[in-house]
């Protein structure tokens, strides 16, 4: 048996499930909002709505071991010491995705992003399993990390299924864009940014 060590390059991204309860909660406050949030987001949908403070200051305390967990996966990714910071969520907002919507590269605000996904109706899994060409399955996240290449040497795009039920936290400087579908349905996922107030204490990094 040959020992060897692996050396980590790149960003980190971390997939985990979400609470049933919370997942609930943010769809049914997620149909009831009304405050456009279109003016501050990348994507090409007409209903992406801001959720009020109550939802939101509830949403990250009811969060904060996914974002713990996160930051201490973080820190052992890139061999870093995991002090201990302050996240302030600076927002939180919820995408109806229908037919022909997109979102086009792009990236966040803040240090530390997410998606959640509360609705991925089944006509998307059959739609994505039709989909016969080589680039990303309708409906699917995609994240890419430094210009896009071919070569097998290093992996520097991964392509996400959304399910319901999942997150996916990952740093909010990290490109990702979200195919379109051609499915009747609605896809419902909620999106968020937090940004560490202290990064004095970590010399910058996380």
């Amino acid at each position: 048996m040959i020992n060897i060590k692996n050396y980590n390059m790149g960003t980190f991204a971390m997939k985990a499930k979400a609470p049933d309860y919370v997942v609930k909660r943010l769809y049914d406050d997620g149909v009831k909002e009304l405050e456009s949030y279109n003016h501050r987001l990348a994507g090409h949908l007409k209903t992406q709505f801001l959720y009020n403070k109550d939802t939101i200051v509830w949403f990250y305390k009811e969060m904060q071991e996914y974002w713990s967990c996160y930051r201490e996966q973080h820190s052992n990714f890139h061999s870093l010491e995991n002090k201990q910071v302050n996240l302030h969520a600076s927002d939180l907002w919820v995408n109806f995705m229908k037919p022909g919507d997109f979102n086009p590269i792009h990236t966040h605000g803040g240090d530390i992003s997410f998606v959640l996904y509360l609705d991925v109706p089944v006509e998307l899994e059959k739609e994505a399993n039709e989909h016969e060409g080589q680039s990303t399955p309708p409906g699917y996240l995609e994240f890419q990390f430094t210009q896009f290449q071919k070569e097998k040497w290093f992996t520097n795009v991964v392509k996400m299924k959304p399910e319901t039920g999942t997150i996916i936290i990952f740093p909010a400087m990290l490109q990702h864009w979200v195919m379109p579908f051609k499915s009747n349905v609605t896809r419902v996922s909620v999106s968020g940014n937090l940004q560490m107030e202290d990064k004095d204490r970590t010399n910058g990094y996380f």
